[in-house]
Parts: C-alpha cells; sequence; structure tokens
C-alpha cells in the first residue's frame, strides 16, 4: 500500500465520536433508517395517520446504534424508536400501538376489537412477523445462482458494499458487546441473532427454505384476496390497516431484491400483482421512499472525522448512488 493510501485509509469509527443530538421537545422524535423495514412500517403508518412528528436518522453503517447515547434509549441498540416527551417506545408493533391509541382520530389502522376484521388483521401480522426479512435481503446478495433481477438501491456494486458493510456492523456490535456494562446481556442477545442469521442467509438450503416459507404465505394471501374481490381493495375490508402496510411493505422489499418475477408477476398470483400495484398508489407509500439528497446529507455531517477522509469516495460514492437510482 501506497504511502498515500495509507493516509486516507479509513479508520473504524469510534462510538463514542457519536454525540447526542439536540431534539424539539414539542413533538414525538422518530428514530430510523429508512432502509430499515420495521421503520419503514412506522413511517407509513405516521403518515397514514397526518403525525407531526420530528425523524432523526440514525447512521447505522457506522454504528449510531451502539452508541451510548443511543444504548440510553434502547439497549438493544435497535430502530425504530419513538420518543414522546419523557416516554420512549422501542420496536415497530409498541410504536405503532402507542400511536394508534394517541393520534386514532379519524383514521383507525386497525379495525374495532372483537370483530372478524381484527381478528383477520392479527392473523395476517403474526403470519409476517414470522418472515425473516433481513434474512431475505442478505440471502439475495450471497447466492448469485438465484438470477433475480433487482431494484435500486440493492443493485451493481451497492449489493457487495452491502454485504462488507454487515461484516462491518457485527464486528461493531463485537466490540460493543465487550466494551458496555449495563447493556451486554441485550446486546448478546442481539449478536446471536444477527450470527444465526447470517448462517441461515449463507446455507443455500437453509434459505431455500426461507424463500418456501414467503412463497407460502404469498400464496394463502392470494386466496384470501380472492376470497374478497372485487368487493374489497384490502386484507380486512375497504380501508387500508396495518397489515396492509406489513404486506405492502414485504412485497415491496421482495421487488426491490428481484424476487417478484418468481414469486408473483406474469400471472403467478393475479391477486397480490394487482394489490401490489394498488398500494404503491398510497401517497404514503410515495412519502416513504427516500428521493432526496437531505437525509444523506444529514448522516454524512456526523459521520466521524477519522472516518470521512478514508470513507469519503467508497461511502458517499455509494450513498448517492442508492439514493438517485432510488427514485
Amino acid at each position: 500500500m501506497s504511502e498515500q493510501a495509507k493516509e486516507i485509509e479509513a479508520l473504524p469509527p469510534s462510538l463514542q465520536d457519536f454525540k447526542a443530538p439536540d431534539l424539539p421537545a414539542n413533538k414525538p422524535v422518530l428514530f430510523f433508517h429508512p432502509y430499515n423495514f420495521h421503520a419503514q412500517k412506522v413511517l407509513m403508518v405516521f403518515y397514514e395517520k397526518k403525525i407531526d412528528f420530528f425523524p432523526y436518522v440514525v447512521d447505522l453503517c457506522n454504528g449510531e446504534q451502539y452508541s451510548n447515547w443511543f444504548l440510553n434509549l434502547n439497549p438493544k441498540g435497535d430502530v425504530p424508536v419513538l420518543q414522546d416527551g419523557a416516554l420512549v417506545i422501542p420496536s415497530s408493533t409498541h410504536i405503532i400501538n402507542y400511536v394508534e391509541s394517541k393520534f386514532r382520530g379519524d383514521r383507525a389502522l386497525k379495525p374495532p376489537h372483537n370483530t372478524k376484521a381484527f381478528d383477520q388483521m392479527l392473523l395476517f401480522e403474526q403470519a409476517m412477523a414470522r418472515l425473516p426479512v433481513g434474512t431475505l435481503s442478505l440471502g439475495s446478495f450471497i447466492h448469485d445462482d438465484l438470477k433475480l433481477v433487482p431494484k435500486a438501491p440493492f443493485i451493481g456494486p451497492v449489493r457487495q458494499s452491502c454485504l462488507k458493510n454487515n461484516e462491518k456492523v457485527l464486528e461493531l456490535l463485537r466490540h460493543s458487546v465487550d466494551d458496555q456494562a449495563t447493556n451486554k446481556a441485550a446486546l448478546q442477545h442481539k449478536l446471536d441473532i444477527q450470527l444465526r442469521r447470517h448462517k441461515l442467509a449463507s446455507s443455500r438450503e437453509d434459505f431455500q427454505r426461507v424463500l418456501d416459507a414467503v412463497r407460502h404465505f404469498l400464496l394463502y394471501a392470494e386466496q384470501e384476496l380472492s376470497a374478497q374481490a372485487p368487493r374489497s381493495e384490502w386484507l380486512t375490508g375497504d380501508e387500508l390497516s396495518v397489515a396492509d402496510i406489513s404486506l405492502g411493505l414485504l412485497l415491496h422489499r421482495l421487488y426491490q431484491l428481484g424476487f417478484e418475477n418468481q414469486l408473483w408477476a406474469f400471472g403467478k398470483l393475479p391477486q397480490v400483482e394487482a394489490y401490489f400495484l394498488r398500494f404503491r398508489q398510497r401517497e404514503s407509500f410515495h412519502r416513504l421512499q427516500p428521493s432526496n439528497f437531505a437525509i444523506l446529507r444529514e448522516m454524512w455531517t456526523r459521520t466521524p472525522g477519522n472516518y470521512k477522509l478514508g470513507a469519503g469516495a467508497g461511502f458517499l460514492g455509494m450513498a448517492m448512488f442508492a439514493a438517485f437510482a432510488h427514485k
């Protein structure tokens, strides 16, 4: 390696470089990342209900989720997290339950309790919660024999960058487990889950079982949609519900990864295909898609200085490519 290359080589970011941000006190604050599946679900709920909130993008790439200030919010180091005054709510399920209760208004996303529609919604939610979306993404990057047609941002060199970043974040998590005292058990549990996910995604046989589970679920969704057509456009009736947000975003992630031709396109699952087209017309879905430089600029300004010098071309170039191609 040349002397110049050594000088600009990226140094591992220190978790202590991330400082607690100054946040508004007059509105809820949502800590999220725009490509995190569970954060997308919460964001779409917020947009559907037209909730006024402050968005804070957590820099997952450089380990901000394992910094001391964020672990004080969520000892598990996960996004999304909602802070509403002194109340801190982690996990997408708990956040959605909270905002559905507090901001119910004229736009309820859950049917009334003790109704058939509520039971249907709960059944779909429980079934989709068992599908390992993170494993789907990781496995699609690993196994080239799948012959996928991926879309932005999961295309070209970004796929390899995602694999490398997965290893980097695992290493940051290992260091965080070693360094933390108060949050060690929660972070160790998360590390164990991440390692199992990587093992599951890496095995072609095991990953095929994941794909088969997704295919069986979509067949079930096709049957349910067929039984309701043409009376209802959505899973539980005429109005979009939380279950529809989960299913629509699952289909969108599968579409981005390039699985649609294998799973539902070209008449394989016509009801699912039509459903996905309807879902993509929602205003809240369009607002969900990162489409400008603002988010990336925020993340770049918070990237530790010792990391920027070497990472500039690779990190920012990849991030810009992903953002612009995603639109």
